[in-house]
């Protein structure tokens, strides 16, 4: 696991993500096109010309923060939903290391894959204990956060409820070699306001995941030298 020492959300943390694959996103490569022969749907492909931009960025706007914050803001999109998401990440943080006895839990910024260029993933947090584990943490709006507790208990139903969470928690564990995930969803309005679920590693889905980043890549690289000719 290589980590970059930024803090998450900074400047610094957006440029080392820039060009990658990264958890947040790795879930738009998992879907093939409509017809058999068609090795990505259309999401994927938008997802690897972007990543290709990105790669192809001038550098002399990606290094200076000013112009490069303009671009960011100018770029991405945060609602009100998302920014209350952001700013009770900590609270819910804080929640969990009581309810597990004090646990240690360290912030990291991106973690790199060890082998695979151009991917990478942020989980939220780091639990040391006797194996690796990530935490990955959710806070949603109160009825998607009961809806949460109602349907997902564990890895094949998180699968299925919200799949681009799934594969984010399997690149977490892709990127930083750990053995488990917990996926948190935080609602700080109710009684009872964290619903914790481990996700185990799954090694078919990592390394499903892993071949198809490297396939990315390949297409990605493949774009880059068509533009340079």
């Amino acid at each position: 696991m290589i980590v970059d020492d930024v803090e998450q959300r900074s400047v610094a943390w957006q440029r080392s993500r820039f060009g990658n694959f990264t958890g947040s996103e790795v879930h738009n490569l998992m879907k093939s096109g409509r017809k058999k022969y068609e090795a990505w749907s259309e999401t994927a492909k938008s997802y690897m010309y972007k990543v290709a931009a990105e790669r192809l960025f001038n550098p002399d706007f990606l290094n200076d923060d000013d112009v490069f914050d303009d671009y960011l803001h100018q770029t991405n999109f945060t609602s009100k939903a998302m920014q209350f998401g952001i700013e009770q990440e900590q609270y819910a943080r804080e929640t969990y290391i009581k309810l597990n006895n004090d646990v240690e839990v360290f912030e990291v910024a991106s973690c790199k894959h060890d082998t695979i260029p151009h991917f990478a993933a942020s989980p939220d947090g780091i639990v040391r204990g006797a194996d690796l584990k990530c935490l990955e943490i959710k806070c949603p709006n109160i009825a998607t956060h009961m809806m949460y507790v109602d349907k997902i208990h564990d890895g094949a139903s998180l699968k299925e409820v919200k799949p681009e969470y799934y594969w984010q928690t399997m690149a977490e564990m892709a990127c930083t070699g750990a053995t488990e995930t917990d996926f948190v969803s935080y609602s700080p309005w109710l009684l009872n306001p964290i619903h914790i679920v481990t996700i185990p590693r799954n090694d078919e889905d990592v390394a499903l995941l892993e071949e198809r980043v490297k396939l990315a890549n390949a297409f990605v690289e493949e774009i880059i030298n068509k533009s340079k000719s």
